[in-house]
C-alpha cells in the first residue's frame, strides 16, 4: 500500500517521493471543499472537464496556493542554473508551471489504464539504467490527484509501481507490480512524472471521480493550452500566484514574455490593443 504522509511534513513527503515515486499527502483539503468540486449524476465511461485550474476557486486559490504543497513542488521541478556567459556570479531560478487541470469521472465498467510515465508527453525519457538513489534533476513534471470520492482497488483508484521513477526507460512495468493508491476524500496523491502508473479499473455500479493536477519545468510547453480560453476580466480575479502558475507572468529572465513584459502587464498598461486580439 502506498505510503502516508501529512502535507504539513514536507520533508518527509519528499524523502518517501525520492524513494517511492508517490506518496498520499493526509491533511490535504477539508471534506467540505472537496465536495465543492463533486460532479452531479453518474458517468458512462470517462467524462473530463477540462479547464479546471480557472474553473475552480477551491482547486486554484486554496488546494494548490498551500505553502507546504509548494515546498514539495519546488524541490522536484523548480530549475536552477548558472549562466554560461557569467559563471559564479549569477544564478537563474524559475518555478514550475500548471501543464493541465481536469476532472476525470470514471464510470462503472471502465477498464484499467495501460501503466505509463506521464513525461511521456514530452518524449522524456530516463537511461543510464536503473538508478540505485533518486538525483534531484531527473523529472520535469509531477502529477497531483484529489480524489472527489473514497476510492479503492474496486472503483478504479490510480495504480502506481513503487520505485519505478528510478527504472531505465527500457525497463516495463507487469501488471502484479502495481499497487492502489487508496485514499480517502481530503487526501491526495502525488507522484512524479517518472512513476509508472494508471487508472485503475472500476468494477462497481458508481462512478469515481478525481481531480488532477500536473505541473511542467519552466522550460516545457504545457500539456493543455489555455491562454487562448480565459479573458483578461476571468484573469484579472486570480491571486498573483496562480496567474504565474499558469504563465500569465514572466519569469526570471524573460521566460514568458511578451514584448519583453508579462502578458498581463502588457493587456493592462496598452489599452489599445483590444482583447479580441489575444482572446477572439
Amino acid at each position: 500500500m502506498a505510503r502516508r504522509v501529512p502535507l504539513s511534513s514536507p520533508i518527509d513527503a519528499i524523502r518517501c517521493l525520492e524513494e517511492d515515486g508517490g506518496v498520499i499527502l493526509t491533511g490535504f483539503s477539508s471534506v467540505v471543499d472537496v465536495q465543492k468540486r463533486a460532479l452531479q449524476g453518474v458517468a458512462r465511461d470517462t467524462v473530463r472537464c477540462f479547464l479546471l485550474f480557472g474553473r475552480s476557486i477551491t482547486a486554484r486559490e486554496k488546494w494548490l496556493q498551500q505553502p507546504d504543497l509548494w515546498r514539495i513542488i519546488r524541490h522536484f521541478l523548480r530549475t536552477v542554473s548558472v549562466p554560461f556567459n557569467d559563471p559564479g556570479t549569477t544564478t537563474l531560478e524559475t518555478d514550475p508551471n500548471l501543464s493541465d487541470a481536469a476532472t476525470l469521472d470514471i464510470g462503472p465498467g471502465v477498464k484499467a489504464q495501460d501503466l505509463h510515465r506521464d513525461d511521456f508527453i514530452w518524449q522524456h525519457s530516463h537511461g543510464g539504467g536503473d538508478q540505485k538513489t533518486y538525483q534531484v534533476g531527473r523529472d520535469i513534471s509531477l502529477g497531483l490527484l484529489v480524489p472527489g470520492v473514497d476510492t479503492s482497488a474496486e472503483n478504479g483508484a490510480t495504480m502506481f509501481v513503487p520505485g519505478s521513477h528510478l527504472w531505465d526507460h527500457s525497463r516495463r512495468p507487469r501488471p502484479e507490480e502495481a499497487i492502489p493508491a487508496v485514499m480517502s476524500v481530503g487526501e491526495a496523491f502525488m507522484f512524479l512524472g517518472s512513476t509508472a502508473h494508471g487508472g485503475g479499473a472500476n468494477t462497481t455500479k458508481r462512478s469515481r471521480a478525481v481531480h488532477g493536477f500536473f505541473y511542467c519545468r519552466s522550460y516545457l510547453r504545457p500539456e493543455e493550452n489555455q491562454f487562448l480560453w480565459w479573458k483578461k476580466a476571468e484573469i484579472d480575479t486570480w491571486s498573483v500566484a496562480a496567474q504565474k502558475q499558469a504563465g500569465y507572468i514572466r519569469d526570471t529572465p524573460f521566460l514568458g514574455h511578451c514584448d519583453e513584459k508579462s502578458p498581463l502587464d502588457l493587456f493592462r498598461a496598452n489599452a489599445t490593443i483590444g482583447e479580441e486580439r489575444f482572446f477572439g
